[in-house]
């Protein structure tokens, strides 16, 4: 039963990051410290705090805060007055005032704040260690063993208040649990689980552990479950940034964990290019890099997409394959309900963390290999590009790839091809009957839009058109625009054509 008082808690010295505790070179700290005064009042009733913090300036200068910190962060705690852009009155005009609540958990249970004053690079601050308030509704936790995974169970039974959870193990993503709400649940291979794990509240403290026992019924081993189907390999296009999607090979140039995945490649005839789809029950599927069979993984909102291996297709592994209205595809994840995302454009590895579609959680999904890539001139070593969208010939004059530098080559059989150009979904003409420059402008294929596709001895391709069995050449070594109209086969006339 919860006690109907407040108790106000007696602040003798702050803990943590007080501003006492920071250090910075007399060039930098030009700003003189604030006075800082921290205090807590326990609503029992409700297993509640609520702790103020009064900052005074130390002049008579305004200053605004240039960066905070909140710990515990929501949903264990909300703040008001105290956001970047606040400003610290003049010392003569009183102080600013912070007000934290915070649940209370468990005891010596300690509310952080931190902040940076304008003109300053000293962090200022602090902490109060605060017993427990009250008798608060705890999560619930169930540990369950099977044969070949390890089961956790958190809930948060009516009258608590939404918690995040997490085990400190393994890139197991972070849960949130709500009051009232099913429960959530981890489940892992039992195999890697040597050890007690200790299930936490986040920024908070642990609140139980436990451990694999093998149970009696696992004496003789079960085979394993059959592999899963495979649905084929296909090549993933972002329409963020138009760049296929492969395993991230290295963490330099801050590109990200070197087992993320991002869209980087022009190519889709690369072999890391090639992702295996399967199908992993219920409507949804699962992402498998052939070559080392590891499966595409959430580990959570604020973390990169990682490649882990397992024994079975995991909920953390599961994604819904959703088609769009304009024909492309986006991936939902099982585990947390957010769309995959290109972040930043494409720029930073990818991320499940959407809630609604955008052009970042948009991706063309394309058989292994025929997907829109670059063509690239071999006398200049440009590539072909779409000019003006499509509206003016196909010159190969750029030194970077985009949207304009994209066409599919479509198989028409018999060795003939056209080739499409992604930028505007136009079939490129020999136009005037190979009389005229390439250009990108027709809705259907006719024998001004057939080739056929020459492999040259040397591994490059040229483009023979139909209609007068002349080769496309890049004319002026590519300072003018791309006819069909040589006889024959030299520099000019020798493009790499499939990335």
């Amino acid at each position: 039963m919860r006690l109907n008082s407040k108790i106000a808690v007696v602040v003798a010295a702050l803990v943590g990051s007080g501003g006492a505790v920071f250090v910075a070179s007399p060039a930098l700290a030009a700003v003189p410290k604030p006075t800082i005064t921290m205090n807590a009042v326990c609503d029992a009733a409700t297993a509640t705090y609520t702790v103020t913090m009064a900052i005074t300036n130390a002049t008579e200068t305004p200053l605004a805060l240039t960066e905070t910190s909140v710990l515990p962060p929501a949903p264990v705690s909300t703040i008001s007055g105290f956001a970047v852009g606040d400003i610290l009155p003049p010392a003569s005009q009183g102080s600013l005032v912070a007000t934290m609540t915070m649940h209370s958990y468990r005891n010596n249970q300690v509310p952080d704040l931190s902040f940076r004053l304008e003109g300053s690079t000293t962090p200022y601050g602090g902490g109060l260690l605060l017993p427990l308030c009250g008798e608060p509704v705890q999560p619930t936790v169930q540990f369950t063993s099977h044969c070949d995974e390890f089961e956790i169970t958190v809930a948060m039974p009516e009258g608590g208040y939404p918690a995040p959870m997490y085990v400190d193990y393994d890139h197991l993503p972070t849960l949130v649990v709500e009051p009232g709400g099913p429960a959530k649940t981890w489940r892992f291979p039992w195999t890697k689980v040597n050890a007690p794990l200790a299930v936490w509240i986040q920024n908070v403290g642990p609140v139980a552990t436990g451990q694999w026992v093998e149970p009696s019924s696992c004496e003789s081993t079960p085979p394993p479950p059959p592999p899963p189907a495979s649905l084929g390999v296909f090549n993933l296009f972002a329409q963020a940034n138009f760049r296929y999607l492969v395993p991230a090979a290295s963490g330099v140039n801050n590109q990200g964990p070197v087992d993320s995945v991002r869209a980087i490649e022009t190519a889709p005839k690369v072999d890391a290019t090639n992702l295996e789809f399967l199908d992993a029950g219920n409507g949804d599927v699962a992402v498998r890099q052939p070559g080392n069979k590891t499966l595409l993984t959430v580990a959570g909102d604020t973390v990169p997409l990682r490649w882990t291996s397992s024994q079975s297709i995991l909920d953390s592994q599961r994604f819904r394959l959703l088609t769009n209205t304009d024909g492309t595809v986006s991936l939902r994840a099982n585990l947390n309900g957010k769309y995959v995302t290109a972040e930043k454009a494409g720029a930073q590895p990818l991320f499940a963390n959407r809630t609604a579609i955008g052009p970042w959680e948009k991706f063309t999904r394309n058989a292994k290999g025929t997907g829109p890539a670059p063509i690239n001139a071999l006398i200049n070593n440009k590539f072909v590009t779409a000019e003006k969208a499509g509206a003016q010939p196909l010159i190969a004059n750029r030194g970077v790839v985009g949207q304009w530098e994209f066409f599919t080559v479509e198989s028409l059989g018999n060795g003939n091809v056209a080739l499409k150009s992604l930028v505007n979904g136009k079939y490129v003409t020999a136009e005037k009957a190979g009389a005229k420059s390439l250009i990108a402008n027709r809705a259907v294929v006719g024998p001004w839009e057939t080739f056929k596709v020459i492999t040259n001895a040397d591994g490059t391709e040229s483009l023979q058109a139909q209609i007068n069995g002349k080769y496309v050449t890049a004319e002026k070594a590519g300072k003018q625009a791309l006819i069909a109209n040589r006889t024959a086969i030299g520099p000019w006339e020798k493009f790499n054509i499939f990335g």
